[in-house]
């Protein structure tokens, strides 16, 4: 009996195995590819993100900041401390209250709950709104108070606040405040001292960093990034003419607008056309802030 059965031959054999590895190497390239073009759109989106964010958060903080004038003295005060290219330093709003109770000039009463995101510290600034001539808006004024103690559980009557024990605030060098200036239901802010710059962190890349001065911190906490270590923060400052001023000899109350401006980078080298050829992607962001009390025509 005759078997018909028969096998691959050897050549058969060495073309199915040259075909398989030609498979192979395509499907494995295709995969490559497709995991460098996964990771490129991870590392682009990370990057749209921190960039956005930071773009984000610096201008809220900015928007905040203004200038107010002292009708006793005629002088001008300026939420902006310290302005440079890469870093600025300003009293940055924490909080916002409505005076309660009884007005005394050694205790302020918040009543709760106070517009804020966190409670008052003992670090923080504090500014008291003065009421001079109730008919007259252009004479008041903020004044600064030096907080001595916090009462987190005071009242206003019924009601629950804060009270802020105090040195009795003056309204100019050597005048101080009277209490016929002191009327409730007037407001009272909360600032802490930040300062925003560049820096570079422990892995070698630059980064937009914060620093609360009121706290005492040294060093930066990140906020965005990586940045571009050359040109990754820019501060620019104008006046009321929109005119810029030189950063290093402006003066802060001559100051109506601010720009910032940040130049993210991809925290490592991408292609996100699945090549091996990599390069770091940038992105920028740029925003304008009007400060408060900025007068517009």
């Amino acid at each position: 009996m005759h078997d018909s059965r028969r096998g691959f031959t050897l050549v058969e054999l060495l073309i199915v195995m040259v075909l398989l590895t030609i498979v192979s190497a395509a499907f494995g390239r295709v995969l490559i590819n497709g995991l460098r073009v996964s990771k490129a759109q991870m590392v682009q989106a990370e990057l749209q993100s921190n960039v956005r964010v930071g773009g984000l958060v610096v201008p809220l903080e900015l928007r905040e900041i203004g200038y107010d004038s002292n009708i006793t003295t005629n002088a001008v005060t300026s939420d902006l401390e310290v302005l440079a290219v890469t870093e600025v330093q300003f009293r940055a709003m924490r909080g916002f209250g409505v005076t309660c109770g009884t007005p005394t000039l050694t205790e302020v009463r918040i009543r709760k709950p106070a517009m804020s995101y966190r409670l008052p510290r003992m670090s923080d600034g504090f500014l008291y709104f003065i009421e001079n001539d109730v008919n007259l808006a252009a004479d008041d004024q903020w004044v600064s108070l030096v907080v001595t103690g916090i009462n987190f559980n005071s009242l206003c009557g019924a009601d629950s606040a804060i009270a802020l024990t105090m040195a009795i605030p003056q309204v100019a060098p050597g005048v101080n405040l009277a209490l016929s200036q002191v009327f409730v239901g007037g407001p009272v802010r909360i600032f802490e001292r930040m300062r925003f710059g560049a820096f570079i962190d422990a892995d070698g890349l630059t980064y937009l960093g914060a620093r609360s001065v009121s706290l005492g911190e040294a060093n930066y906490r990140a906020v965005a990034g990586p940045i571009d270590p050359a040109a990754g923060l820019r501060f620019r400052y104008f006046n009321r003419a929109g005119t810029m001023l030189n950063a290093g000899t402006a003066n802060p109350v001559d100051v109506r607008v601010m720009e910032v401006l940040l130049q993210g980078l991809t925290a490592d080298p991408i292609s996100l056309a699945g090549s091996s050829q990599r390069a770091t992607n940038r992105m920028t962001v740029q925003a304008r802030v009007a400060l408060r009390n900025t007068l517009r025509h």
